[in-house]
């Protein structure tokens, strides 16, 4: 069994892999990282712990310490020049979030071609595969929430109130604000798409993260949104290390 965590700005996701299906799987916000240990303790023991943290150093002791209590260590992923098909285009490899690293190396085992991965989250990325298995490069936007605390925070007569759905004409300024910074992602994303189809074949867009339900339908294209898409990608990365 291998217990797959991605500790990511906001949000701790985990899984529990028992072969070809997950046997246990839930989160926890950052805030919350000490209730893990009683959420983890009850679990089988894993044989295998693979980790993608982008929270920090303090975010890695916390989980250390609710991890204690098996004897196996973590493995903590940092992106490679090249693994499980994938070849990693930026200037620094290493530099490249464990998480996206993963994310893409889940995207090139389901489809074998190129195609867009998109997690939209605190953070908005927006990462390109082409068909021969080479990160290209990526955008990264602030999510929705950041973009409107930004606004509220360095703006006057501009809070960060919520609208409840997305208007393609809004007419108040919480909707305006809310509605720009969804088109703004979805713009990201849709650039994206047009920059790899002027290379390749129109490629296929997978969308994760907490956004992505919310940003899907204002694409002018199909998206398909997977669920712990960074968690398969690091179920396939332990897999290779075993």
């Amino acid at each position: 069994m291998i217990l797959a965590i991605d500790a990511g700005n906001s949000r701790i996701k985990w899984g529990l892999r028992d072969g070809p299906r997950w046997r246990a799987r839930g989160w926890r916000e950052n805030c919350a990282v000490g209730q893990l240990a009683a959420l983890w303790r009850p679990l089988p023991p894993p044989r295998q712990i693979i980790v993608a943290n982008v929270a920090g150093d303090a975010m890695k002791t916390a989980l250390r310490a609710q991890l204690q209590h098996w004897p196996t260590e973590p493995h903590w992923v940092t992106a490679q020049r090249e693994q499980c098909g994938v070849k990693n285009g930026y200037d620094d490899p290493a530099r490249l979030g464990g998480d996206r690293w993963a994310a893409l190396i889940a995207a090139w085992g389901r489809l074998r071609r190129g195609c867009v991965v998109a997690n939209v989250g605190t953070a908005v990325t927006v990462d390109a595969l082409n068909d021969h298995g080479e990160f290209l490069g990526g955008f990264i936007v602030p999510g929705s929430i950041l973009m409107r605390h930004a606004l509220a925070a360095n703006t006057a007569g501009i809070d960060a109130g919520d609208a409840p759905a997305y208007q393609p004409y809004p007419r108040t300024t919480d909707n305006a604000v809310y509605s720009g910074g969804l088109a703004a992602i979805a713009g990201a994303i849709e650039r994206m798409t047009r920059q790899i189809a002027q290379r390749d074949a129109a490629p296929p867009c997978l969308l994760g993260g907490g956004g992505a339900a919310s940003v899907a339908p204002l694409l002018p294209f199909a998206a398909e949104i997977i669920d712990n898409l960074v968690l398969d990608g690091l179920i396939r990365i332990a897999r290779t290390c075993s």
